[in-house]
């Protein structure tokens, strides 16, 4: 769906893997100190870390945004895409659309519930989750474009997974293959409810 895919990992400024997830950053501005919420980064998990890595499309986007803030005299912003040409909405909404997946799935970094913890996300495209009960177990939540609905969909599916980590392109290949089962499709709105009735309550 997006023009501008960030990578599931990559690498913390810690040298450790890296995983996307959104963080609040300073930034220094002519007029002072501001800061930008929902900027998506790279982030080993470790609470002791401080570190981060910024993606490279995301800090050219963090200058165009800086510019704005400083031209309007503000100190807070919110993170969000540059607005694309769309298809069934004109370009204003299907910007905002898309702005609004990327921020849905992006909020899901770090996530754990009872019994399963987010591991990888494809921003306004997928999450997955891992299992806490079974090793091998894991679980995708994946956006599916339907241009004849005005609801925002998603498919459920759950797989067994055996490799000692999930890196994406690997997992693209594996499941050309038809290790997915559907578990069933949900709209935008139910997803919170199905994944807490799945795995319980998060954290």
């Amino acid at each position: 769906m997006f023009e501008q895919t960030l990578d599931p990992s990559d690498t913390c400024g810690c040298g450790d893997t890296g995983y996307l997830t959104t963080r609040t950053i300073p930034v220094d501005l002519v007029h002072g100190v501001g800061h930008i919420a929902n900027v998506p980064i790279y982030h080993c998990r470790s609470k002791n870390c401080q570190e981060f890595t910024l993606p490279p499309i995301v800090s050219r986007r963090l200058d165009d945004i800086e510019e704005e803030m400083e031209s309007i005299q503000s100190t807070e912003a919110v993170y969000t895409w540059m607005a694309q040409g769309g298809h069934s909405l004109d370009p204003d909404q299907r910007a905002n659309a898309e702005t609004d997946l990327q921020a849905f799935t992006l909020q899901f970094g770090g996530r754990e519930y009872a019994d399963a913890h987010v591991v990888l996300i494809v921003p306004g495209q997928a999450i997955f989750f891992h299992s806490t009960l079974e090793d091998t177990e894991y679980y995708l939540l994946r956006y599916e474009e339907d241009r004849h609905s005005e609801e925002t969909w998603f498919s459920f599916l759950k797989f067994y997974y055996d490799e000692p980590e999930l890196m994406y392109e690997e997992f693209l290949e594996w499941s050309e293959d038809g290790h997915l089962k559907e578990i069933g499709r949900v709209t935008l709105e139910e997803v919170e409810d199905t994944l807490t009735d799945e795995f319980g309550e998060w954290e």
